[in-house]
């Protein structure tokens, strides 16, 4: 038995350091950007929040890409 992932449209979340708490440690905001195609490569992905991000003044803490889809079990 083989279980796949049929794969719905992904998510990308960007950690944005917004500044430095009193003991040192980052201030972390997250932004979430929706519906990319399943198709896209992650070089894709990552170029284009990397542009975006770029428009902005805060800096990049790190960049996720979060995948969603249905598991489905081939008999």
């Amino acid at each position: 038995m083989a279980v796949i992932l049929d794969p719905n449209y992904s998510r990308c979340q960007v950690r944005l350091q917004t500044g430095v708490d009193n003991n040192g440690d980052p201030i972390l905001v997250s932004r979430t950007y929706g519906r990319i195609r399943p198709a896209a490569t992650h070089q894709d992905v990552y170029d284009v929040i990397s542009a975006l991000m770029g428009l902005q003044n805060f800096s990049v803490y790190a960049i996720r890409r979060l995948e969603d889809g249905e598991l489905i079990n081939q008999e």
